[in-house]
Parts: C-alpha cells; sequence; structure tokens
C-alpha cells in the first residue's frame, strides 16, 4: 500500500510540474505576442490605411477615365468625320447609341455573320414598334439598288419589322432611293447622319425623302 501511495504521489507531482510548465510556455507567449503587437500593431495600422488610400484613389482614377472617355467618345459622336475610321461593328454601334439618345428603347446590336440585313433593333419609344435597322459605313461609293434589294428581302418578311431605315456614311443611288421610297424604307445619308450625329433627332418621315432629321 505504500508503495501504491508513493507512485500515486509521484505521478500527482509529475501532472503538476507538466501544467506549471504548460502555464510558464503561454505566459511567456502570451508575453511574448503583446510585445510583438505593441511594436507591430502601429505599423499594421498604417500599412492598412495606406492600403486604403491607394484603393480609393485607384477607384478616383478609374472614374475619371471613364468620364474621359466617355466625354470623348460624346464629341466624337458629334462628329460625322470620326465615321471614316469606323470599323462596320463601330459604326452599328454608333447608330444604337444615337437611337438610345433619341428615346428609342431595347436597343441592340444584332450585326454580325448571319444577322438577314439587321444590324440593329429597337423599340420606338411611344408604341413599342419594332425598327430594324441597316448599317452601311461606305466611304466614295453610293448605297446601290442591288444593295437595297438585298435589305428589303428580309426587313418586313424575315424580321416583321414596322420601320425600316438604312443608315449609310455615304450617299444613295437614285434607283436605290426610288426603290426606298416605294417601298416604305426610311434613309439616312451622309448629311442627314451630320445633322443627327451633331444634336437633332431622328424624325422617321412618310414622304418620298424617308427619314428626315429637324429639330424639335
Amino acid at each position: 500500500m505504500a508503495r501504491k501511495k508513493s507512485a500515486g504521489g509521484a505521478d500527482d507531482a509529475a501532472r503538476f510540474a507538466a501544467a506549471l510548465v504548460i502555464v510558464l510556455v503561454m505566459s511567456g507567449a502570451a508575453a511574448v505576442v503583446r510585445s510583438w503587437l505593441a511594436i507591430w500593431w502601429p505599423l499594421l495600422a498604417l500599412a492598412a490605411a495606406v492600403l486604403v488610400v491607394l484603393a480609393l484613389w485607384r477607384v478616383v482614377v478609374l472614374r475619371r477615365r471613364s468620364r474621359a472617355r466617355v466625354a470623348r467618345q460624346a464629341e466624337l459622336d458629334r462628329q460625322v468625320a470620326s465615321t471614316d475610321g469606323m470599323s462596320g461593328s463601330d459604326f452599328e454601334q454608333l447608330v444604337a447609341r444615337l437611337l438610345r439618345r433619341d428615346g428609342w428603347r431595347e436597343v441592340v446590336v444584332s450585326g454580325g455573320a448571319g444577322d438577314l440585313g439587321a444590324d440593329v433593333r429597337a423599340r420606338h419609344p411611344r408604341d413599342g414598334s419594332l425598327l430594324v435597322v441597316q448599317c452601311k459605313r461606305y466611304s466614295n461609293r453610293a448605297v446601290s439598288s442591288p444593295d437595297m434589294q438585298r435589305f428589303l428581302g428580309t426587313v418586313f418578311h424575315h424580321h416583321r419589322a414596322e420601320h425600316a431605315l438604312y443608315v449609310a456614311t455615304s450617299f444613295y443611288s437614285r434607283p436605290a432611293r426610288a426603290l426606298a421610297a416605294s417601298s416604305g424604307v426610311h434613309l439616312v445619308d451622309r448629311q442627314a447622319l451630320a445633322a443627327w450625329m451633331a444634336g437633332q433627332p431622328l424624325t422617321l418621315t412618310t414622304t418620298s425623302a424617308g427619314a428626315s432629321v429637324v429639330p424639335r
């Protein structure tokens, strides 16, 4: 019995010693952490503040750049000469922006392979009727009668358009104008495009002149 008691006492002493060591280690670790925080916390706070300032500065710079791009694009959109350096898809995007500016709704650029003449689609601001637009970025040649015939082959029958608009950076041949007038296609040539881009709204007319651009 004496031996058992002696062994039990030794185990208790060992456990007590181990617990004491753990407490001392944890106390030492806590002291090290407190000392580390006392030294590095101000630096960490400063670094965090610098990161926040840099992030805010980047947001401000990006917003300024975005506004500058928008302003630059708006300025270019007012100058018909800017269309001379555009690709076909750029010109389609320009026409879409002009329609949105004039209040047309659900404006979608659908130009590309297989568009069947529907480069841009839009809905009338008041009655929601469908407008289908063909965009031609020609430089020194006229939109011809065969060009107009291809558009007419799909715009009403396939796309079910209620308004058909042909916008060109050049001009239309006389046969193309006559075909458009007899078929209900509204035309915008370079001169009308210049006025439209300058800020005058597009008004679709029912006269032989096709589309006209008139001040409000």
